[in-house]
């Protein structure tokens, strides 16, 4: 049995959206069930969507009607609806190209620990007046280098290490923790000591 036209098309796209959708679970497989990757299923549907709209929005694909009331019908649907359906037709694509390539999936499960792995501005305040509080009580002298030292320290952590990272790895027992944050922050422990010692000089 031959496929006229428009059954082929049908065809060839829901096999290009089930075979995207295979792939991507296959490539990253959810922890749980697949009900956790349903943003990379929409992803896929506006990519196909917007790829057919394109087509026929741009007039590449002209789908054969059965009836002559209905190709007018669709005709004068695109001519109402010419510009904004283009537009929209590439606002999907790229809508779902973007789903289906730049999103990290751990973003979609419902578990997720992406929230958990993002510092934000009150983290930063959180760890400086840790850092300041316990240099400050062993080193009275110079407060203002202490505030520098701290200020680079939290900065240095914050963009080497996620905020899970250093919740996991202060959990760790402090020779581990020594060994995984001092090579973090060497830059500034030997900055913050050679100026100690520039001060300390200055006042002999």
């Amino acid at each position: 049995m031959e496929l006229n036209k428009n059954k082929r098309i049908v065809i060839i796209f829901t096999a290009i959206f089930l075979g995207s959708v295979l792939a991507i679970y296959l490539l990253d497989k959810p922890n749980g069930s697949i009900i956790n990757y349903l943003p990379y299923i929409n992803g896929a549907v506006f990519l196909m969507v917007g790829i057919f709209a394109f087509l026929l929005t741009f007039k590449f694909y002209k789908p054969k009607y059965k009836t002559a009331e209905q190709a007018l019908r669709v005709d004068n649907l695109l001519k109402s609806w010419g510009k904004l359906g283009k537009f929209g037709s590439i606002f999907m694509i790229l809508f779902g190209a973007y789903n289906l390539i730049w999103h990290d999936a751990n973003m979609y499960r419902l578990s997720s620990r992406v929230e958990n792995n993002k510092w934000t501005e009150k983290d930063r305040e959180k760890l400086l007046k840790i850092y300041i509080n316990g240099l400050s009580s062993k080193d009275k002298k110079h407060p203002q280098l202490v505030v520098d030292y701290s200020t680079c320290s939290v900065d240095m952590i914050m963009k080497r290490l996620t905020r899970q990272q250093y919740i996991d790895d202060f959990a760790l027992p402090k020779d581990e923790q020594n060994n995984i944050f001092e090579p973090i922050v060497k830059d500034c422990s030997d900055t913050y000591h050679r100026r100690v010692d520039s001060a300390d000089n200055k006042q002999k």
